[in-house]
């Protein structure tokens, strides 16, 4: 178990860097991918409801690692993805769908949902802090960064799905 959480928070800071770095580059009308975002959700997604202090930790990290490579302030991530684990568990929980494995179906949408409310929290928190600072845009740049974004995800479904339980 201290293996997956060691190499959950390894793939945070590569992926952290990853996409303050490298995607950068790649960027269609200013969007990126952000893979941080997409591994907390998976492993929230996945994890147990037994399990939710890996939520809790996992949302401090991937959130530390959001705030210390992007322009939010410190800690608006961290809380915000803790939330999001919290209420994602009891969405889960409010399906009854324990005894299945919770397909794409299921993911795609609650990913989506989850991606721009953290996006529109994140802007509207910045416009009240500094209102210089207003980043809510809801055009092609959004448009492009739902739909790399949802790719990524879709893509990081499959790979996690193939990995071993007991890892």
């Amino acid at each position: 178990m201290w293996k997956k959480t060691l190499a959950v928070i390894l793939l945070f800071y590569v992926f952290a860097l990853l996409q303050s770095s490298f995607l950068a580059h790649f960027a269609l009308f200013g969007a990126t991918p952000n893979l941080v975002f997409i591994l907390f959700f998976l492993v929230s997604f996945f994890s147990k409801k037994e399990e939710i202090y890996q939520v809790i930790i996992f949302g401090i990290i991937a959130g530390f690692f959001l705030d210390i490579f992007s322009y939010s302030y410190i800690g608006l991530s961290i809380i915000l993805l803790i939330i999001f684990g919290f209420v994602l568990k009891k969405i889960q929980s409010l399906l009854k769908n324990a005894e299945t494995k919770y397909p794409l179906k299921y993911f795609l949408p609650l990913f989506t949902v989850f991606l721009l409310a953290y996006e529109l929290l994140i802007g509207a928190s910045l416009y009240f802090l500094d209102p210089s600072r207003l980043r809510i845009n809801f055009g092609v740049e959004t448009l492009f960064y739902l739909i790399y974004n949802l790719i990524g995800a879709s893509l990081m479904f499959y790979i996690y799905k193939k990995i071993p339980e007991d890892v």
